[in-house]
């Protein structure tokens, strides 16, 4: 049943009930910008989100929820850098997007914003992100969820920034071999910031959930520290997993690379009674070896010709694998040779895969495939993206603190153009069809666009 709210028509799901082509496709607003900001303000309560951000800075002339709306399309819009963003935070256009009087008071340089953002409260930020998610979960977007109906989570870290000169007191530190201009091999100590992060990974919607950082080794809880190490990637992404199952009970499956096919780690998810899908990469561990061995020259159990991508694919599945020592209970492997079939000379591409859970017992040996290959949703959609499209890389703050605090306002940006991608405009990103000028570089050229013209307030329900 539709339901009207402030001329505009919705679903029971939240979404408008008009579609592109339509007559009053822009009752959002006139151009995609305005569209983007009412669907944020009507759906997912944007406004308040930025409202509920706070810092610990006494008596601010510049608000936090200005200063957070500000960073939120500073990611959005695409710019490349708080100088870039300085003079557009003196012009009307942008003020009236972020919800600032045009005519009033001086919203400050890049140095209020980055002073702004070091003091921030982290978990206010996150709870903006956060609440999106949640708020499209319970607009049952992610109903359906992926492969054998399952709601999938990929795990990986994440290096976005280093440097040989500049760094913080929360920088990782290591020692690398640089070759100098005369040609002499030298070490130096090289400083970056490392994350463990967790994406939805769906057919469309690649969603960020959440993001831990790797600590140095004098932040670390005491004894964890062995001969003044860093924390190693798995320790954070442990970490990062019951944090991710606690604030999206409705996940159900974790998938992750070579590094987690290991007893403590799916000791952890079998504790949170989860599914896992984790690659295999190392012949000589458990449990591939003893599934390797128990194959041996066995024909494959299942062959088929994925038609789609244009592949043959040979299947071996064995179940029941309990030679892990350090995991208490069954495992499953699963190992795929794909061939394309376009290239028949090329090597074949061999996938090994284990199964724990959930995963192991409802998914058929062609989804264990498709969802460790969709493990590179969170490389291509995640981390390929933020760093070519959204900046992620540029440092913007000299500070752990309000570099993870830049981070949540970027991943909420994300999440929101990501959705309005796919519920609004049905003609972008991968729902283009034919046409391919319709990209997602194109929508945000757009918007910027918009921007210049912007006249009037899009918070403006009047």
């Amino acid at each position: 049943m539709d339901v009207t709210r402030e001329g505009v028509a919705y679903r029971a799901d939240g979404q408008a009930a008009i579609g592109p082509g339509v007559p009053g496709l822009d009752a959002f607003g006139q151009g995609r910008l305005r569209a983007l900001v009412a669907y944020g303000r009507k759906v997912f309560d944007l406004r308040e989100g930025f409202e509920s951000v706070r810092d610990k800075r006494r008596e601010p002339k510049v608000v936090p929820a200005l200063v957070a709306a500000a960073v939120f399309f500073c990611g959005l819009l695409r710019t490349r850098s708080f100088n870039a963003l300085e003079p557009k935070l003196r012009e009307k256009p942008f003020r009236r997007l972020i919800g600032a009087p045009p005519d009033g008071e001086v919203m400050g340089s890049a140095d209020t914003l980055s002073r702004a953002l070091r003091r921030m409260d982290v978990a206010t930020v996150r709870r903006l992100s956060v609440g999106i998610v949640e708020k499209a979960e319970r607009n049952k977007v992610f109903r359906e969820g992926w492969h054998g109906a399952l709601h999938t989570v990929a795990i990986d870290g994440w290096e976005p920034i280093c440097s040989y000169n500049r760094h913080c007191d929360r920088c990782l530190v290591r020692h690398v071999r640089v070759e100098q201009r005369d040609g002499t091999i030298v070490e130096q100590e090289q400083y970056y910031h490392r994350y463990a992060v967790a994406m939805l990974i769906d057919e469309r919607f690649d969603m960020a959930l959440d993001i831990e950082p790797l600590l140095p080794h004098d932040l670390r809880p005491q004894g964890a520290a062995k001969n003044d190490e860093d924390e190693g990637e798995l320790t954070a992404a442990i970490r990062l997993l019951r944090r991710v199952k606690q604030t999206y009970s409705w996940l159900q499956v974790v998938v992750a690379d070579g590094l987690y096919p290991n007893g403590p780690f799916l000791t952890v998810v079998k504790q949170l009674r989860m599914g896992a899908v984790i690659i295999a990469r190392k012949d000589g561990d458990e449990p591939l070896k003893e599934a390797l061995s128990i194959w041996g020259k066995q024909p494959p159990h299942e062959v088929f010709d994925d038609k789609k991508g244009g592949e043959r694919v040979e299947l071996w599945d064995c179940r029941d694998v309990t030679t892990l020592s350090t995991y208490d209970g069954p495992i499953r492997v699963v190992r795929a040779v794909v061939t394309d079939q376009a290239q028949p000379n090329k090597p074949p591409h061999t996938w090994c895969m284990v199964a724990t859970g959930v995963a192991a017992a409802r998914l058929s040996s062609r989804q264990v495939l498709a969802v460790g290959r969709g493990r590179w949703h969170i490389e291509n959609t995640g981390f390929h993206q933020w760093v070519t499209r959204w900046y992620f890389e540029h440092v913007f703050v000299h500070d752990a603190h309000a570099i993870l605090a830049i981070f949540w306002l970027f991943f909420a940006g994300f999440n929101l153009l990501t959705l309005f991608l796919y519920r609004q405009l049905r003609s972008y990103g991968r729902d283009r069809g034919r046409d391919v000028t319709r990209t997602i570089s194109r929508l945000i050229d757009e918007m910027n666009d918009d921007l210049a013209r912007l006249d009037r307030s899009p918070w403006d329900t009047s």
